[in-house]
């Protein structure tokens, strides 16, 4: 019985190590599927632009994760991925906005998030620069897509000035004689 007990003792071991080998392995992925995931991230910013620049919401909101955020400057936070089409529906209809050029200029993956950032500039008609900024986004993989889950954005230029206060209208004083 003693030696069937060893046996068993160090079939277990060895399993153990094979399973923390392969737990290990799992969490520090190769350098091929960090290739995979950094191509797949590039490849959403690029359906985030085309979609952008086609003016199409539908499209755009599609990047975002059903419960992602929107932090547009000085508007309140836009959350989930329908909220996002509708900002991205009155965005387009009323902006003067023809495009977008986007850089990305760092992404760091670590398991099923990524995080981006980078710069934007914002076309008017004929190519001309409307504004120009900087983005930071938090990306998460659903099944085997990313999408964006944060995305915060805001603008190198200075704001406009404020529009200047009217003095009050001054009451006609009652009469007194």
């Amino acid at each position: 019985m003693n030696t069937i007990r060893r046996i068993t003792r160090t079939l277990l071991a060895c399993a153990g190590l094979l399973l923390l080998a392969a737990c290990q392995q799992a969490a520090q992925p190769d350098s091929r599927s960090m290739q995979a995931a950094q191509q797949d991230i590039q490849d959403l910013h690029s359906q985030f632009l085309k979609a952008f620049n086609a003016k199409d919401p539908a499209g755009l909101a599609a990047t975002y994760t059903d419960d992602g955020v929107l932090m547009p400057p000085n508007q309140p936070e836009v959350k989930t991925q329908l909220a996002i089409q509708e900002f991205a529906r009155q965005f387009f209809a009323s902006s003067p906005v023809s495009g977008m050029l986007l850089n990305v200029s760092e992404t760091t993956i670590t398991g099923d998030y990524a995080f981006c950032s980078g710069y934007y500039t914002l076309l008017g008609a004929n190519g001309t620069s409307l504004d120009h900024g900087k983005f930071m986004q938090v990306l998460k993989q659903e099944g085997r897509d990313w999408k964006i889950y944060r995305d915060m954005f805001n603008s190198d230029q200075a704001p406009a000035p404020a529009a200047p206060a009217t003095a009050p209208t001054p009451t006609p004083a009652a009469a007194t004689h």
